[in-house]
Parts: structure tokens; sequence; C-alpha cells
């Protein structure tokens, strides 16, 4: 009765794990122009903001060299784990789409927009910790 018991248990952490695993790292994509018009904005169609889908979208304009990107990106990663299924994340790399940076105004990185409206968007300036970076997440996406 113990072993089964205990191979009961064993198969649903084993279970468990593989399901937690595999939503563990929801990979964040980079979008040029072609993905950005299709996901996000197709301003060629639209001239004025108008979104792509209905959930809350995170675009973080950076660029390979910026230290302050590099230090954000975790938390990038973080959010997006962390709210699966409730926004995404997006990255747009302002070196390989200046005409995409150029659209939202971007001029230093990281420039993170937060898209919760059909045909607005915000934009924050400069690294956040995590905790600021998240405040400001709930603040723009899941305010109560």
């Amino acid at each position: 009765m113990k072993k089964t018991a205990y191979l009961l248990l064993f198969s649903l952490l084993v279970a468990f794990s593989a399901t937690a695993q595999s939503t563990a790292n929801v990979k964040i994509e980079e979008l040029n122009t072609k993905t950005f018009k299709a996901k996000v904005w197709d301003f060629d169609k639209n001239k004025s903001f108008k979104r792509q889908g209905k959930l809350p979208i995170i675009l973080d304009f950076h660029a390979t060299w910026c230290r302050p990107c590099k230090m954000l990106a975790p938390h990038l990663q973080a959010i997006q784990n962390k709210y699966n299924g409730k926004l995404i994340v997006y990255k747009i790399d302002v070196d390989q789409e200046p005409e995409l940076a150029k659209k939202f105004k971007v001029e230093a990185m990281p420039t993170i927009v937060f898209v919760n409206s059909a045909t607005s968007f915000k934009s924050e300036l400069g690294y956040r910790d995590y905790a600021e970076f998240e405040a400001l997440v709930k603040s723009h996406f899941f305010k109560k």
C-alpha cells in the first residue's frame, strides 16, 4: 500500500514538474517591421495608432550595446512568465528597426512602451528594479 502511494505521489510530482517547466520560460519575441505590423500596429493601413489584438502589450525598445537594457531584460522575462496569457512582451532592437523607434519617438534606451488601449500607449524611459517595474506593469494594465 505504501509503495503504491509513493508511486502515485512521485507520478504527480513528475507531472507537476513537467507542467511547471513547460510554462516557466515563455520566450520573448524580437519583432522586425513585418512582424510588428502583423502583431502590434499596421501603420501602412492605419496612420494613427491602432493596435492589433486584445492583450496588453509591452514593447521593449533596446539596443544590444545598452547596459541598462541588459539589466532590464531579466525583469521583462520574469513579467512575461508571471503574466503569461494576460499580456505580451515584445523586444525591438532600435539599431535593427530605426523606423519603429522613430514611430514611438524613442531617443534613449531602454524605452518601454505600454499598450493597453486600442488607440493609445504610454512610454517609460530608463531602467527600473523588478519591484518598480512590476508596479509600473500593474499601474498600466491591472488597476483595480
